[in-house]
């Protein structure tokens, strides 16, 4: 390695394998996308931080989180004995494998919206600190500093040198004010009373205190664990805040929670980001009326209901709406149920459609981003969904057309509050024509809180397709939310406003994340297995598909290589893909005879043309059974 001084190390941009030496002390940075290998030396003694070249001795390896890119690297740079952690990050090591074993049962109903790169195996680290605690290694002060907010056990590390202060904060924040993604921060509100499926950020206001803590610490140098050395952390920092903050006040000006949560909520969620003084407010509620007499409100489920009698239901989500049916249909407000229509796969509407359709001898429709994970659910991990098969689904086309009694059906891919959705124009005699969109809007605005539900911001598909369908129909044409009672529609100065804010945070994400396009950065599953879980028996081969979006503007060629846990073997592949389109490729597993009953992972590493790697980025799970 080249040797030049400490002082430029820590304010160039540091370039492969470069390094140096000042009197008794040299930091080595070897940059790679994947994750960068940091150590310092001092008095022929070593330390590392998440990650160090392979064959280096080290006395201490410093975690600043533990997903699963980083406790894969640490394993291959030492011996848990020498780590050293958080609390938190040591409560997520030793309870990784628990956690895998139940999550074949937990993937489903899931609303907690936590990213899934969990570590693989149990390890205890041999060092855990507790806040602010130091620890002196050769001359040197080293500090706990708990930077959460990216992830719940985000850890900072400063070291002094001398008169120079060195931050290492892992995937904090990266160079030039950036985030690696914006769906880690989906988290739990506790001060506004909301779940982590409506927590859209939720971990922001986590964050900002992080970044103002390290604003306070005034580092010289930030070195974060992917891509270049932060030289000058004032100006990134200010950055980075700023446009966390712009991004979240564009979210709540558009938020279709101020119907469902009321605006004392709302603002509980803008105080704790932007402040007291953050002037946000919702949208002025759009012009809303009741249903008509033909369409049934019961709950998430509606029913409409013929003219002579005979009844067709959109959404059946668990057993409250059953019983509604069963009690139309006692009381006579309808002779029969005819067909049940899926708007989306969320559990609270399909919970029940397999048995009700089995009761009622009905057909069940959904366009086919819906219809396999409701006949195939452990195929999928999606938000919600429901373990609770459908026997069959008649698979409907978009624009594809259909009578029943005296209404005329139009069938829609609707990707709006989340990708696999669809939605149902409906047209009576007499009556304005209703489009019912499932959870896509409320009278206030967009239902894009959760971003695992892959709200993707891009011309062709995602919330702009959905305006567009919109803009499509009929000026008159009413909209239907599946939880609202009323029927209800935008003015065209309240859907620009919508279309106009939600295109302003478009492009404010696309400065906030690490990526070419914004759409990586919120969508986890732009990389992912097909199916998610399957099970095999000993002997038996699991067959699967690594299944990828390339949301790049250009055509892209990804690297994909397979970690077996189960027959050790290597698979590899790749995927040439034009731009903003999908491609899978196939690959299976043998699952050797006297495999052990059990859950077993199997991840994927990607490597895109361009440098871009990431290690165990997906997973598929695996329950050998007897």
């Amino acid at each position: 390695m080249k040797a030049i001084p400490l002082v430029a190390t820590l304010i160039l941009c540091m370039s492969w394998s470069r390094a140096e030496s000042i009197a008794e002390t040299e930091i080595s940075i070897v940059q790679r996308d994947s994750l960068n290998q940091i150590s310092i030396t001092r008095n022929r003694k070593t330390i590392a931080f998440n990650s160090a070249p392979e064959g280096l001795e080290i006395e201490h390896l410093f975690l600043t989180h533990v997903r699963r890119d980083i406790s894969d690297a640490a394993i291959a740079s030492a011996p848990p004995e020498k780590w050293v952690t958080s609390p938190a990050s040591a409560e997520i090591l030793s309870s990784a494998e628990s956690h895998w074993e139940k999550w074949w049962d937990d993937r489903f109903n899931y609303y907690q919206q936590q990213v899934k790169k969990v570590p693989l195996k149990n390890n205890t680290p041999g060092t855990i600190k507790k806040q602010e605690e130091s620890l002196k290694w050769q001359g040197l002060t080293i500090t706990m500093i708990p930077t959460p907010g990216y992830t719940r056990d985000g850890t900072s590390w400063l070291v002094e040198f001398e008169s120079r202060k060195v931050l290492f904060t892992g995937d904090l924040i990266l160079a030039g004010g950036k985030v690696p993604d914006l769906y880690s921060f989906q988290n739990e509100i506790r001060e506004a009373k909301i779940g982590g499926y409506h927590g859209y950020m939720g971990r922001i206001a986590d964050w900002l205190q992080s970044i103002e803590k390290i604003q306070m610490l005034d580092p010289d140098s930030i070195i974060p664990s992917h891509g270049k050395t932060i030289s000058n952390p004032k100006d990134d920092l200010a950055t980075a805040a700023k446009l966390a903050r712009d991004i979240y006040r564009s979210y709540l000006s558009t938020n279709a929670l101020h119907w469902y949560f009321g605006e004392e909520r709302m603002n509980a969620c803008a105080e704790r980001v932007l402040g007291t003084d953050h002037g946000v407010s919702g949208m002025p509620f759009a012009e809303h009326i009741d249903l008509p007499d033909w369409c049934q409100h019961m709950g998430t489920t509606k029913l409409l209901v013929s003219e002579d009698g005979h009844g067709f239901a959109l959404d059946v989500g668990g057993t409250k709406a059953l019983e509604s049916l069963r009690k139309a249909l006692a009381d006579g407000l309808v002779k029969s149920i005819d067909g049940i229509f899926a708007t989306h796969t969320h559990n609270d509407h399909t919970a029940a459609i397999g048995e009700a359709a089995r009761e009622f001898g009905c057909p069940v429709y959904a366009v086919a981003e819906v219809a396999d994970a409701l006949e195939n659910p452990g195929n999928w991990f999606l938000p919600g969904v429901s373990p609770n098969a459908v026997d069959e689904v008649t698979v409907k086309e978009e624009g594809e057309t259909m009578k029943w009694k005296n209404f005329a059906f139009t069938f829609h891919f609707y990707p709006g509050q989340m990708y696999n959705h669809g939605a149902l124009l409906v047209k009576k005699e007499n009556h304005d024509p209703v489009f019912f969109i499932g959870d896509s809007f409320s009278p206030s605005g967009i239902d894009d809180y959760c971003l695992m539900n892959r709200n993707l911001m891009r011309d062709d598909t995602g919330y702009a397709f959905c305006f567009r369908k919109i803009e499509a129909q009929p000026k008159e044409t009413w909209l239907v939310n599946q939880h609202i009672p009323h029927l209800f529609r935008f003015t065209d100065d309240e859907r620009n406003f919508l279309k106009t804010e939600y295109a302003k945070r478009k492009a404010l994400i696309a400065q906030f994340v690490n990526w070419d396009d914004p759409n990586y950065g919120i969508d986890e599953q732009w990389a992912k297995f097909f199916p998610y879980g399957q099970e095999v028996k000993p002997g038996g081969t699991a067959k699967m598909e690594v299944v990828i979006w390339n949301h790049s503007k250009v055509e892209r060629t990804f690297s994909i290589q397979l970690n077996d846990k189960i027959g050790d073997t290597v698979s590899k592949g790749a995927l040439t893909i034009p731009a903003r389109e999908k491609a899978s490729t196939s690959f299976h597993i043998d699952v050797p005879e006297g495999t052990p009953n059990g859950i077993y992972l199997v991840t994927a590493d990607l490597r895109r043309e361009d440098g871009r790697e990431l290690p165990g980025w997906c997973e598929t799970i695996i329950k050998v059974t007897p």
